[in-house]
């Protein structure tokens, strides 16, 4: 079915409109339903996925709180243990053995320390100018000056307080092998206990293992491939990930995410969109941050997100097919009304279309019975009128011919006989057998207007038999319009009227008979140069046109009111007949017709 069929079937028919309707009613309907549900589900369960992983980011950062606040007890009883101070106050001693002796009890300490603190990599003291004095792993170079790294922070607060510092360069061994990237380190002043201030500021840096922070955070998967993380206080990822979590970190280190102490947000779009949450360590002021993949959430919806459209689908179906037979129930009583109808068309009017299946279709069809019976009625009546009327026509037009004219002509061909005018008796009894003949056919009552023409003619030549040098007439038409339609006898009754009143008192009177084709059809023009009519007399004669009786008496206004008459109901309005005249100057009678082509 092209587009076009289905247009009119769906636009143009009761049961297309109604499968039409309530189909989209109903997926409108549905494909809301369908819509809210499913964002209903997307929603209960992206807030269950939220509410796991911010349980999961407590439960991390309480763990790895911990481990840090471990660094921060190992760090402060290291910066407060007699050995450190004895071998700080040796650092100025000359003594080569003595100063020898307290780094060798410097070392002894911190590899105690690191037997059992696997978490640590090493410790380094750097003095009140920012070298190297001591260390306890790899050999750093004398040469390097701590104070003026940007990474490195010097402490003017309470020595117990342990400063943690973000991921920084540890490029500061001799050997290459163990500068192994980025760090995190802890780092605290030296102090005496037993003393409320120190005239040197001696720092102790603890380098933590970035490995066993980085195994506390991915203890738990989060989805597939969601991980956790910890940036540092400018939002750099303590440890390295996978080349694509590196980028996300890198990106979140850029921006000003991070404005609260907890929190989620999303960040990327696609096949890269993800779930940050993330909640602030207590002992660092670090972040630990969470990120789950939504292609992994929306995994869980795969399910969901088939059935739902199958769903849907399936109940268009079942809507489509309910209206259908909706449709086809509802429109059956209009069906065989239709049928009925067509019965009713092709003229068996006895076809009774009563039906009774709903109430609406019998109040319907006993509406429509009663307006046939009354239209087959006014049709009796009709065709009982149109007989009547075609009488009364038939009446008017044997009329046309006016019996005095009939007598008068008569009497001229006795009178002719009387005297042996053969040759004039033979052509006017031609003549009049001519009019006669055209007159009383009543076959045609629409001819062309050449026979028209050739009638008036006719009427004309017996005219001036009858009165010698009485009139002259002049005809002028173009032959494209001889061959137009007109009305049969109208020219006749206007030419009689003329010759009847207008020459009465004129030794010789002209008639012309132009025929013009006018933007509304064929204009025929009768002038004569009769006595013509006062304006009240003109009046008098165009407000009778409008009036008819085919019993009233032959008369020529009656001649002009039948010709105006037939031609107005005819045609209708502007066509008929329009007079104009002016006294001792002439009349002019105008017969407008529409133009329909040959008769």
């Amino acid at each position: 079915m092209g587009w076009a069929p289905m247009k009119t079937f769906f636009l143009r028919t009761f049961k297309g409109r109604m499968i039409l309707y309530y189909c989209t009613i109903f997926i409108i309907f549905i494909g809301l339903l369908g819509g809210v549900t499913y964002q209903l589900f997307m929603n209960v369960m992206t807030n269950q996925i939220l509410q796991y992983t911010e349980k999961i980011i407590e439960e991390k950062r309480s763990s790895i709180d911990s481990y840090f606040n471990q660094v921060v007890n190992l760090v402060q009883i290291s910066a407060g243990s007699q050995v450190l101070r004895d071998a700080i106050k040796q650092q100025d001693n000359q003594d080569i053995i003595s100063k020898l002796y307290y780094q060798r009890q410097v070392s002894d300490y911190f590899t105690n320390i690191l037997r059992f603190n696997s978490n640590i990599h090493d410790f380094l003291i750097i003095n009140e100018k920012g070298y190297i004095y001591a260390q306890s792993g790899a050999t750093v170079s004398n040469a390097y000056n701590f104070f003026d790294q940007p990474w490195f922070q010097k402490i003017t607060s309470n020595y117990f307080y342990v400063y943690f510092l973000g991921v920084h360069e540890n490029n500061y061994y001799i050997l290459e092998n163990n500068n192994e990237g980025n760090v995190v380190s802890a780092i605290a002043p030296i102090y005496d206990i037993n003393s409320v201030s120190s005239d040197r500021k001696v720092y102790l840096l603890c380098n933590m293992n970035v490995k066993g922070i980085e195994s506390i955070s991915n203890e738990t998967l989060l989805e597939k491939t969601g991980y956790i993380a910890i940036l540092d206080q400018n939002n750099n990822p303590i440890y390295k990930t996978t080349d694509a979590q590196f980028s996300l970190d890198s990106e979140l280190g850029r921006t000003n995410y991070f404005k609260q102490e907890s929190g989620n947000f999303t960040v990327g779009n696609g096949l890269k969109k993800y779930l940050i949450v993330y909640k602030t360590l207590k002992t660092t002021n670090w972040k630990v941050v969470a990120y789950i993949p939504y292609s992994e959430m929306y995994a869980h919806t795969d399910a969901i997100r088939y059935i739902v459209p199958i769903s849907i689908l399936v109940v268009i179906a079942l809507v489509v097919l309910a209206s259908i037979l909706i449709a086809a129930r509802i429109n059956k009583p209009l069906m065989r009304l239709t049928s009925k109808m067509y019965l009713i068309e092709g003229g068996h009017t006895d076809v009774q279309l009563f039906d009774d299946s709903t109430e609406e279709i019998e109040k319907l069809t006993r509406r429509i019975d009663s307006m046939i019976d009354k239209i087959k009625t006014l049709t009796e009546e009709n065709f009982s009128y149109i007989l009547q009327n075609k009488e009364s026509e038939l009446k008017i037009l044997l009329s046309q011919i006016n019996p005095h004219f009939l007598n008068n002509t008569l009497q001229s061909i006795k009178a002719m006989a009387v005297i042996g005018k053969t040759g004039e008796i033979s052509r006017m009894v031609t003549l009049i057998g001519n009019m006669l003949r055209y007159a009383i056919n009543s076959f045609q009552d629409v001819v062309t207007i050449q026979d028209e023409i050739d009638h008036i003619t006719n009427y004309l030549k017996i005219q001036n038999y009858r009165y010698p040098e009485k009139f002259k007439y002049d005809i002028v038409i173009s032959d494209e319009l001889r061959r137009s339609s007109t009305p049969k006898l109208i020219l006749q009754p206007v030419v009689e009227n003329a010759i009847l009143h207008a020459f009465q008192q004129l030794q010789e009177g002209r008639i012309e008979l132009n025929f013009d084709a006018v933007s509304q059809g064929i204009r025929i023009t009768i002038f004569d140069n009769g006595r013509g009519m006062t304006s009240v007399e003109l009046e008098n004669v165009s407000e009778k046109l409008s009036k008819f009786d085919p019993d009233e008496e032959y008369t020529g206004g009656v001649g002009l009111r039948n010709v105006h008459q037939r031609i107005r109901n005819k045609y209708g309005y502007p066509y008929g007949i329009t007079l104009s005249s002016e006294i001792n100057i002439g009349t002019s009678v105008t017969i407008l017709i529409p133009r329909l082509g040959d008769a």
